[in-house]
């Protein structure tokens, strides 16, 4: 039994006395004083478990003492107060706990009372110092938390990059149910001018659903930096939540990108309400559904990455919003539904879309604490080419390192499953590629390697892309040939040289295909919205020397960037 410290005051030193060896038999020790000045001196010095004080005493009464007791206790431990009183009158009493007293004993004192309720208030304090204890732990934990909190707010703040958040013909809106958001937007324009964004939507609130998003966020980045293509960067993402998340925290997410050069919008998605297609006076011209499980569900053999393709034939914009928007309450138990979301943005001007929406979302919610986060992300896809907004400079920039040389073969089974041109991109910067060139290198690669895989490889005929509903059926029939692709070769050689005006990029891919006659090709018509027949016209006005080689199935490039190279070697060029 834990022993008690007693404080007694009475100006009867008998009294007092006979309480302080009472107190001593019982195993408590006890101090005694004869007035209220000595006794707030004793209790500003040390602790005590227990006092008892008399009603009556010269100078300072029990009363007036019994309340700067309990102002010197405020903030610490409580000790409980017994007054000692001659008067055992109802109204005594109750003076005596208004004051501050816990509990009241009639004189001549009842020892046997005494110690009833020294023990009574003994497991009363035992109970008080657990209760302390348990609240300091949680202030402790609370601090813990509230660091942890901090910590990943700030890592989630460094992980997004909000200048491409705010990039031209991008809007966004993400509002936590916590404090910090399950949900994440990522945006990214790669080299070659394409546009990726991405909706990820973690399982559960706040902290856990938070953290479970910090190995999707780069590896996003570092794919669409490079231009990598959609269906590979989802299985990547899906491979990554499931090597570093727990097996039940799984990641919703849609993905999407758009290429302005060929007016085609590509969505993949996984979890997260259809995703919609709007024109430019709202009205919805198609709707991406997700036809996919979450990223973290399934092993990388049985992960499904195939993706929508869409055609712009007019300025659109694509709309990508969590559950957590829809499935919002208003006061009655209403969600904001599909309908509703759809009705908000009829007659609204893009530009006014996001903020138009965000009035009627939380005048519905008229109050109601938001139950789920609730983010939107609203891409433009415009059909003119500069509204697309200027490309970001990227950092970490590699300076030319002069002259050098690659080469590759590709087989069918690499054709079929690797995404090359940006393993290819990336050896071009790591080796020295003139960071003016990036972007030019990284279009022109990847016209020609996709002229040579889908005609030359594949032998698809571009016609079919401007037949009724074309482009779609060309990329159903592409995905077919590939897959059932037993044969074909691919080869890639670049090389960058100082001549004595700048640095010349030279690019030849050469395939396995039965090749074709230059001059039988029609060149397309500029005012046409036709989606074929516009790769080498591309090529052939970003680059000083474009030729087609050998049976039409080999194409050589060389693309000029100017710039200060005194003494470097001459190099002469000649167009076809």
């Amino acid at each position: 039994m834990k022993s008690l410290r007693l404080l007694v005051v009475d100006d009867d030193r008998l009294i007092g006395e006979a309480i302080q060896e009472f107190a001593a038999s019982l195993g408590h020790t006890a101090v005694y004083v004869n007035g209220g000045s000595e006794a707030l001196t004793q209790f500003s010095k040390q602790e005590f478990d227990l006092v008892l004080l008399d009603r009556v005493m010269p100078g300072m009464d029990g009363l007036e003492l019994a309340g700067k007791l309990r102002r010197l206790q405020q903030g610490g431990a409580w000790c409980p107060l017994i007054m000692l009183s001659g008067f055992s009158e109802v109204d005594e009493q109750i003076e005596a706990l208004n004051a501050g007293c816990d509990d009241f004993l009639a004189k001549p004192i009842n020892f046997h009372v005494l110690e009833a309720k020294i023990h009574a208030f003994r497991r009363t304090a035992d109970l008080q110092a657990q209760i302390s204890r348990k609240n300091r732990e949680l202030i402790r934990l609370r601090e813990a938390q509230e660091e942890e909190k901090r910590i990943a707010q700030h890592l989630m703040a460094r992980l997004v990059r909000n200048e491409y958040l705010n990039y031209p013909g991008v809007q966004h809106m993400i509002y936590p149910a916590s404090l910090l958001s399950g949900d994440l937007l990522l945006v990214c324009p790669s080299h070659n001018g394409d546009t990726y964004v991405m909706l990820a939507d973690a399982t559960g609130h706040g902290l856990p659903a938070a953290i479970t998003l910090i190995p999707l966020s780069q590896t996003f980045y570092a794919m669409a930096g490079k231009g990598f293509q959609l269906a590979s960067i989802a299985a990547e993402l899906n491979q990554q939540n499931r090597q570093y998340n727990p097996v039940d925290r799984f990641v919703a997410a849609a993905l999407a990108v758009f290429r302005p050069r060929e007016h085609i919008l590509e969505v993949w998605n996984g979890g997260i309400p259809p995703a919609l297609l709007l024109s430019e006076d709202g009205q919805v011209l198609r709707t991406f559904a997700s036809r996919n499980v979450p990223l973290g569900v399934l092993p990388a053999e049985e992960f499904i990455n195939e993706t929508e393709l869409c055609q712009i034939r007019e300025d659109a914009q694509l709309i990508l919003y969590s559950d957590g928007l829809i499935e919002g309450c208003n006061p009655a138990g209403e969600q904001f539904g599909k309908q509703r979301l759809l009705d908000v943005f009829k007659g609204v001007a893009p530009k006014q879309r996001l903020e138009h929406l965000r009035r009627k979302a939380f005048s519905y919610l008229d109050g109601q604490p938001i139950q789920d986060d609730l983010s939107c992300l609203l891409l433009d896809c415009p059909m003119d080419l500069h509204s697309t907004g200027p490309e970001l400079e990227r950092q970490g920039v590699v300076a030319a390192f002069g002259q050098w040389h690659f080469s590759v073969s590709l087989g069918f089974e690499q054709l079929k499953h690797l995404d090359i041109v940006p393993l290819l991109v990336s050896w071009g910067q790591a080796l020295g590629l003139d960071q003016r060139m990036r972007s030019t290198f990284n279009l022109v690669l990847s016209e020609l390697i996709s002229n040579a895989l889908d005609h030359g490889v594949l032998e698809l005929a571009s016609s079919i892309k401007g037949e009724v509903d074309g482009f779609e059926r060309y990329m159903d029939e592409r995905g077919r040939r590939l897959q059932a692709l037993q044969h074909g070769q691919i080869e890639v050689e670049v090389e960058q040289k100082e001549v004595r005006d700048g640095r010349l990029l030279q690019v030849t891919v050469c395939d396995s295909g039965k090749g074709f006659d230059l001059q039988t090709l029609t060149p397309p018509d500029p005012a046409s919205l036709a989606y074929h027949g516009r790769g080498l016209q591309l090529i052939k006005a970003l680059s000083q020397t474009l030729e087609i080689r050998g049976r039409g199935n080999e194409v050589f490039v060389e693309l000029h960037c100017p710039g200060s190279t005194a003494g470097a070697p001459d190099t002469n060029t000649q167009s076809m």
